[in-house]
C-alpha cells in the first residue's frame, strides 16, 4: 500500500512500512508526527502497536498528541489502557485533550471512570473534552456522572450537569432538580437547561418555582422559562402569563416567558378552554 503524504511543498508517496520507520526512527519531530497523523488515516490496525509505543515513549508532545489522535481514529481497544494512562499522567495538556477525545471514540465502561476523573483536571480544555467524550459514550456514563454532581468543585458539577442533560437518561431528573438549588449560579444555569433536554414533566413545579423567584439570577429564571416551553406542560401557563403581565416592559426574561407561553398554547390549545382568548390577551 502506498500513501500520499501532503506537505506545503509537494505530495510525497510513502509505503506503510516507510511511515512506520519514520514514526519510530526519524530524528525530526515533524516527520514523526506527520507519520502518526497519516497512519491514523490509513485505518490499518498494524499501526496500533507502533503508535502505542510512541504515545508512551516519545519525548515530543506533538508526536504523542498525534499518536493519541491516530489511536482514536483506528478504534482498536488495545490502545484503551494506554490512552487512559496518558489522560491521567501526561504533563502535556494537548496530549491529555487528545487522549480524552480518543477514549470517547473507543467507548466502553472501562473509559468512564478515567474520563469522570478528568472532569477535575487542572486544565479547563481537558475538562470540556472529557465531558464531550462522556456524552459521546452515552448512557453507560450516567451513574458515574450522577455521583459527580456531589463533587466539591463547581466546574465538575457544571460539567456533569451538562453531560447528563445531553445524554438524556431520565434516572438523573430528581438529582438535576436538586441542582437548581446549588450555591453557584453556573450550576443552576446548566440545571435548568438540562431539565428541558431531559423532557420529564416531573421538573415542572421546580422550574416554575425558580422562574417566579425574584431573588434568583435572571439568566437562571430565563432558562427555567425556556425549559418550561420545551416541556409544554399546561401547569406553566398561568405562572408564565403572570410573569409577562406584571412586567412594565418585556426584557429578556419576559420575552423568553412569552415564547414559552406561545409554545405551550400551540401544543395544548384544543384542551384549554378559552385558549384563543388567552392567547390574544397575551400577544396584545
Amino acid at each position: 500500500m502506498t500513501i500520499t503524504v501532503n506537505s506545503k511543498k509537494k505530495q510525497v508517496k510513502k509505503s506503510f512500512q516507510e511511515l512506520i520507520n519514520d514514526l519510530m526512527t526519524s530524528n525530526s519531530e515533524k516527520v514523526r508526527y506527520n507519520a502518526a497523523r497519516v497512519l491514523g488515516e490509513t485505518g490499518d490496525s498494524k499501526a496500533v502497536e507502533p503508535l502505542i509505543n510512541v504515545l508512551k515513549n516519545d519525548k515530543n508532545g506533538s508526536v504523542r498528541l498525534y499518536a493519541a489522535r491516530a489511536l482514536g481514529e483506528l478504534g482498536d481497544s488495545k490502545a484503551t489502557e494506554h490512552l487512559i494512562e496518558s489522560l491521567r499522567e501526561d504533563r502535556n495538556v494537548d496530549v491529555r485533550v487528545r487522549a480524552a477525545r480518543a477514549l470517547g471514540r473507543l467507548g466502553g465502561r472501562i473509559v468512564v471512570e478515567p474520563l469522570v476523573e478528568a472532569l477535575n483536571d487542572e486544565n479547563s480544555q481537558v475538562c470540556i473534552t472529557a465531558t464531550d467524550a462522556l456524552i459521546e459514550i452515552g448512557d453507560i456514563a450516567t451513574d458515574a456522572l450522577i455521583k459527580s454532581l456531589d463533587h466539591e468543585k463547581v466546574n465538575v458539577r457544571c460539567d456533569a450537569t451538562r453531560a447528563l442533560g445531553e445524554i438524556g437518561n431520565k434516572k438523573c431528573v430528581d438529582k438535576i432538580i436538586n441542582m437548581l438549588y446549588d450555591e453557584w449560579v453556573n450550576v443552576r444555569i446548566y440545571a435548568v437547561t438540562s431539565l428541558g433536554k431531559l423532557n420529564d414533566t416531573k421538573a415542572v413545579p421546580a422550574l416554575i418555582e425558580v422562574m417566579k423567584n425574584r431573588s434568583e439570577n435572571d439568566l437562571v429564571r430565563a432558562g427555567a422559562a425556556a425549559a418550561l416551553g420545551v416541556l409544554r406542560d399546561q401547569r406553566a401557563l398561568l405562572p408564565l402569563r403572570e410573569l409577562i403581565m406584571e412586567a412594565e416592559e418585556l426584557g429578556e426574561l419576559e420575552d423568553t416567558a412569552l415564547k414559552s407561553f406561545k409554545k405551550i398554547m400551540a401544543a395544548n390549545w384544543q384542551a384549554i378552554p378559552g385558549a384563543n382568548q388567552q392567547k390574544k390577551a397575551v400577544t396584545v
